[in-house]
């Protein structure tokens, strides 16, 4: 059964799962490290829709449960926060919406 994750993401991007069989992604930690990856490419590609998989990683981290939040937290922004650098964060930051700078910054600490 798909969570609202999985549906969500499937339904604003399905661009981004064409490439991988459902049966690889199989929990919302997996749908939000692939998810992750594809927003990498578009930053790095600089494509003109750069930020809007930030607009719907908002609305499912402002309206989700302890569960979603934490698995936003642990595996979105732990992938895009990995490969960061002081070049680079001025400009990453500005991609995000204000809701979601601190959170991001804070995995930037911890991790």
């Amino acid at each position: 059964m798909e969570s609202r994750t999985q549906k969500t993401l499937m339904q604003w991007f399905p661009d981004a799962f064409t490439d991988v069989r459902k049966s690889e992604l199989k929990t919302d930690y997996d749908f939000l490290n692939h998810f992750a990856k594809y927003t990498k490419s578009l930053i790095k590609e600089d494509k003109e829709n750069k930020k809007e998989p930030f607009k719907i990683i908002n609305l499912l981290y402002s309206k989700g449960t302890l569960f979603e939040r934490n698995a936003i937290e642990n595996e979105f922004f732990f992938v895009l926060a990995f490969d960061e650098n002081p070049r680079t964060l001025k400009e990453d930051l500005s991609l995000l919406p204000e809701s979601l700078r601190a959170v991001y910054i804070k995995t930037l600490l911890e991790n």
